[in-house]
């Protein structure tokens, strides 16, 4: 009875829905993050920011972002730790996650929970409750929301650089000139034959000689991110809701003063860094310089993330299984996420205890199956990549059983 219990509990928690095209899909409490691009002033590092600007976060994560998209450091400081954090100070940008976090109104300062609760899968009202009435089961309502929620708020600097060998140089000059030049009149030529265009522009990039297709292929960025995770305890929760929370129902104007005048309860932690290169970028499905640009860079920051994931077990995240099939487990994860056949996953089941906070229970462990990768890395359809059609990986069960949709996945050391 406990059992089925817990189960109802968790299905009721995760809210799981019908997708319009009739794929189950889970609202799950992702990791929150917000990234942003460290602009060096180093070469095309102006461009490269014109694309990044374009860049979403990953969809296992829920899009944090404020409206700062990069900062520029042109400082020859080697260390890059010193000025991002002497940003994070100047510009408050913890206390603005928190404020977004809250829905505070500029001009009132009221704050809500409505985003807690629709992130979180929390009733709105009874949060509000919460709040209002000091119960253990109200604390515990809020701390199950801080730290399941708020605690779990990246951010991540990228630090992105050209590297500049001296083939490169080709390819540079191809990619930031003959490749947009090439594009609009291959564009013209092939009368908006999307197909066709893409198809001549790699034979015209051939045609410029000296293996230029090659090095344009070639070109490449080294990624160097910066982690940060919003600080979020018990003693930071109660400062805030007891000094500086209101309504709109409730405005203070104390409070609200006090709330912008603090500069240091709200504080972003270092989590770690991690340097990666991209590797070899295929021109399928290329055909502009800003899709190679984007194709390069997106994939040298997923690429990073999944670095700063394994090294990190804070940072990684928590994915839903979609799907028990006759050929074995299906979960939305793949080669963007890092996923290989040495990988493996423990399981978790989500329980709710008798003060409604939330817990993790490992119940078994999977390992994907040969061959059935998903590619999911970015323009890997565009590029036509083996197995990019998918939409899941399939995974083999190494241990456990038991398992149903709506439990969760989350990768391990091994």
């Amino acid at each position: 009875m406990k059992k089925l219990y817990s189960l109802v509990l968790f299905l009721v928690a995760l809210g799981i829905c019908q997708a319009q095209e009739g794929q189950l899909e889970q609202s799950y409490r992702r990791s929150s993050l917000y990234s942003i691009m460290l602009n060096t002033g180093i070469k095309y590092s102006n461009e490269m920011e014109q694309v990044f600007a374009d860049f979403t976060v990953p969809d296992k994560f829920n899009d944090h972002s404020l409206g700062l998209k990069s900062i520029k450091d042109v400082s020859k400081i080697e260390n890059k730790l010193v000025p991002i954090e002497r940003f994070l100070y100047k510009s408050q940008l913890a206390k603005r996650m928190v404020s977004k976090w809250f829905n505070r109104d500029k001009n009132t300062g009221a704050f809500s929970m409505e985003l807690v609760a629709e992130r979180g899968n929390y009733n709105a009202s009874l949060l509000d409750v919460a709040l209002a009435r000091s119960s253990v089961r109200g604390i515990a309502m809020l701390s199950d929301a801080g730290e399941e929620l708020i605690g779990n708020t990246f951010l991540l600097v990228n630090e992105i650089s050209y590297i500049d060998k001296e083939s490169n140089a080709i390819a540079a000059a191809a990619i930031f000139g003959t490749i947009a030049a090439v594009a609009g009149s291959v564009s013209n030529a092939s009368g908006g034959n999307k197909t066709g265009a893409v198809a001549d522009l790699t034979k015209s990039i051939a045609d410029l000689g000296s293996n230029v297709s090659d090095l344009v292929a070639g070109f490449s960025v080294k990624v160097t991110s910066y982690l940060y995770q919003l600080e979020w305890n018990d003693s930071i929760a109660n400062v805030f809701y007891t000094n500086y929370y209101y309504d709109k129902d409730n405005i203070d104007a104390t409070k609200k003063s006090a709330y912008e005048n603090d500069t240091e309860l709200f504080k972003l932690k270092f989590v770690g860094q991690q340097a990666v290169k991209s590797d070899k970028t295929s021109l399928r499905g290329v055909h502009t310089n800003g899709d190679l640009i984007s194709k390069t860079m997106q994939r040298a920051i997923d690429k990073s993330i999944v670095e700063l994931q394994r090294e990190n077990e804070v940072f990684r995240v928590k994915v839903p299984l979609i799907e028990i099939a006759e050929d074995g487990i299906h979960v939305q994860i793949g080669l963007k996420e890092g996923v290989s056949e040495k990988s493996r996953f423990e399981v978790l089941e989500q329980v709710v205890d008798d003060n409604g906070r939330t817990k993790y229970k490992r119940v078994g462990i999977i390992k994907p199956a040969k061959g059935k990768i998903w590619d999911n890395r970015y323009m890997a359809v565009e590029e036509e990549a083996v197995n990019a059609n998918l939409n899941y990986t399939t995974f083999e069960v190494v241990s456990g059983s038991g398992f149903y949709p709506g439990m969760l996945v989350r990768e391990i050391k091994f």
